[in-house]
């Protein structure tokens, strides 16, 4: 696949930088769950910029399949996902030899903000341009959709409607201008605990979010009528309140709309300028000098990122990285 995320590379020395972003689900709406115990889901998923870097490397000095991190926590074995994302394309049936996966770490690792499945998207879409495979985009998600759910998103390399179970992917034409703070606790929360704790009679099939995007940015919390649903937060919020107090300090600072992504535990919150932004993250790592605080903007194309390609191209389409 042509992947706008190749940030650059030599493929005659056997190396390929790939950019690999997290993701913020704006809203998650749970619509029933299927005989297979999995959930149907609506929910608005978009790629931002706080960002690993994924480099790969092949050549003779080169062993097995090895992944090297600057974050220690970060498992080098079989349980990185994307020494999975090597494996499976060997179980496709695409040898590629040896390879080194460097990931320069920026996402927190358990934060609901689907580093790892990035990264295992990077790696597929590094190993794709390195060889000159030229897999199509529905194969590579395909392999990426068995190894975890979120992968086959970071694909698609914009912002997506996701609905079924997260597998069906429609591209969101909206293209508002807002700017995001990103709190993380360090609080692992796995993703099935929390599914399996929310009570189906709270399913509604019918729910609608009302997006802030449309609007002016003008008013207040609670006087716009800006609605961003995160069903989950029904579960994850009555066991760890101190998440629900971040995100009512959120709104307190300025934050026009604020929420749980997907599972959790990161908590966001939508500010309209980025002076605003930059204020309210001030604020917070004065008062929460324990959590890990971002800043961020929403990737809605794959191109609005900060960086020039592999071909030289500037794309930093007036963002600040």
């Amino acid at each position: 696949m042509e992947s706008s995320w190749i940030l650059r590379g030599d493929k005659s020395r056997g190396w390929v930088t790939v950019w690999s972003p997290a993701k913020v689900n704006l809203f998650l709406i749970i619509q029933g769950r299927l005989p297979s115990g999995y959930h149907r889901l609506r929910s608005l998923m978009v790629p931002v910029t706080l960002a690993d870097r994924v480099t790969l490397e092949t050549g003779p000095k080169i062993n097995g399949v090895s992944v090297q991190c600057n974050v220690p926590d970060i498992p080098s074995d079989d349980r990185n996902l994307t020494i999975k994302a090597v494996r499976q394309l060997s179980a496709a049936g695409i040898s590629t030899g040896a390879i080194r996966i460097r990931i320069d770490k920026k996402i927190p690792a358990g934060a609901g903000l689907g580093g790892g499945s990035s990264n295992a998207a990077a790696v597929l879409k590094g190993l794709d341009w390195l060889y000159g495979l030229k897999l199509p985009n529905h194969k590579l998600r395909a392999i990426g959709q068995r190894i975890g759910a979120d992968i086959p998103f970071f694909f698609k390399e914009r912002a997506c409607m996701a609905t079924g179970v997260g597998e069906i992917l429609r591209p969101a034409r909206l293209v508002p201008d807002f700017w995001l703070v990103i709190g993380f606790s360090g609080l692992f929360i796995p993703t099935s605990k929390v599914y399996k704790a929310f009570p189906l009679e709270l399913t509604n099939p019918n729910a609608r979010v009302r997006m802030p995007f449309s609007l002016t940015g003008k008013g207040k919390h609670g006087k716009t009528g800006w609605r961003l649903i995160n069903d989950l937060e029904k579960v994850v919020f009555p066991r760890y309140p101190f998440l629900k107090a971040f995100k009512m300090k959120l709104l307190a600072s300025g934050a026009a709309e604020a929420g749980m992504s997907g599972s959790g535990s990161s908590v966001f919150g939508i500010f309209m300028s980025g002076a605003a932004a930059s204020k309210a993250l001030s604020q917070l790592r004065e008062e929460y000098p324990g959590w890990k605080l971002f800043s961020a903007r929403p990737i809605w194309q794959g191109s609005d990122v900060c960086w020039r390609d592999v071909n030289g191209r500037d794309r930093s389409e007036g963002l600040s990285c």
